[in-house]
């Protein structure tokens, strides 16, 4: 009985195993591609070739499907016999076992592309040329392997893929980055290193208004492109910021409001020495603002960071709700003057609390360096509100 030879099995961990197919076109041709597989298995390649399989009688078809299948690969020798054979323009009594052979790879193909195309690896020895790839195997589309002499470097690129090593291997992953957003979403603000210069409330209003009580400002300054407002429209103005002041309960009912303009801004104000004062303006250049007092209590003001923030968001809606052509985006600041007898707590801790001597700071004032689209502002209004009174309370600790 023969013993069977290494070409008749394939155990997983052996080195790559490949199927040669190729034509007999001539007695040369066939010496060239014999040299070629002796090459390859001095490489470590476990070739299978027709004619190291002579050793007892086979049914050869059934060897050649086998072993393409069980192949790692199946090398196609380009040829012109191959060509006409592999693509059906040739003879149909010539080459019989070739022409099963690519039968069968044409089927392989379209049965999973994917595999296959990956599977089946046209190589041009020495003395031929891309033309005579068949076309089934895509020789303007897809990758073939010229192998200009039976040596490693000649042979590099056929090499490499059959032996899984590939020439440029990608860097290891590095960290990933952070990148500060460009558009921000809920309260996440985008934040400009040096900030947005803002008009505070004693620049904006004729001298005269002099508060007596401590103030909060809020401020909306523009932070993206906003067209000057008019003379005519800031006049136009007046009158709704009174009204708006009033809706809003900024103003109390039964205290006056004044209301004028300028060229360069236009205003409401309701004062009263005993309530204190509530304002709202808008500038020529799109700044908007608003003032209202702190909550009194016996022996001064409290700046209460749970009564403040509720404030604060009706004020944004406030600001927001001004008629006048704006910018897509703002970047709020909120200021307190004068901070005089001030106290930080809650009204009925208020007696406990360290009270701020009115000699020791005349103002605080939050500078504006974090952007919100006006929608953003509108949805995460309360958040934005709270952070305001967090910075104003952290401020009036020191």
């Amino acid at each position: 009985m023969a013993q069977a030879n290494r070409y008749d099995s394939h155990q997983p961990g052996d080195h790559p195993k490949v199927f040669i197919s190729y034509t007999h076109d001539s007695e040369a041709h066939r010496e060239t591609v014999l040299a070629f597989a002796d090459f390859l298995v001095r490489q470590g390649i476990d070739v299978v070739l027709d004619r190291w399989a002579t050793d007892r009688r086979r049914d050869w078809q059934a060897w050649m499907t086998r072993n393409i299948t069980e192949s790692d690969y199946v090398l196609v020798i380009a040829s012109e016999g191959y060509r006409r054979m592999g693509d059906g323009t040739g003879p149909g009594h010539l080459n019989l076992g070739g022409q099963s052979e690519a039968a069968l790879l044409r089927d392989r193909l379209q049965g999973d592309r994917a595999i296959w195309t990956a599977k089946i690896l046209p190589v041009l020895l020495p003395g031929h040329g891309k033309d005579e790839i068949p076309d089934f195997l895509q020789p303007n589309a897809a990758d073939w392997y010229e192998v200009r002499a039976n040596t490693p470097e000649a042979a590099e690129s056929l090499l490499r893929v059959l032996t899984r090593q590939p020439r440029d291997v990608p860097p290891a992953l590095g960290p990933r980055p952070v990148l500060p957003p460009r558009s921000v979403s809920g309260s996440s603000p985008v934040t400009r290193p040096g900030g947005f210069s803002v008009v505070w409330r004693s620049e904006i209003l004729p001298r005269g208004f002099q508060p007596q009580v401590p103030l909060v400002e809020l401020h909306l300054i523009p932070a993206g492109p906003v067209a000057r407002q008019e003379v005519l429209q800031l006049e136009r103005a007046r009158d709704e910021l009174a009204a708006l002041g009033r809706t809003s309960r900024l103003f109390y009912p039964s205290r006056s409001v004044s209301f004028s303009a300028s060229a360069q801004a236009a205003w409401a104000v309701s004062a009263n020495r005993r309530s204190g004062e509530g304002g709202v303006a808008v500038l020529f250049g799109g700044q908007r603002t608003c003032w209202f007092t702190l909550p009194n209590a016996a022996g001064g003001w409290v700046l209460d960071r749970e009564e403040l923030a509720p404030e604060l968001a009706d004020r944004l809606d406030l600001l927001l709700l001004i008629g006048l052509p704006g910018p897509d985006r703002f970047a709020p600041a909120i200021a307190l003057e004068p901070v005089g007898l001030t106290t930080l707590g809650i009204p009925s801790e208020a007696a406990s609390t360290a009270a701020i001597p009115a000699f020791s700071r005349q103002r605080i004032r939050v500078e504006a360096n974090e952007m919100y689209t006006v929608e953003e502002l509108r949805r995460a209004r309360q958040d934005v509100a709270e952070e305001l009174a967090a910075r104003l309370a952290v401020a009036l600790k020191r």
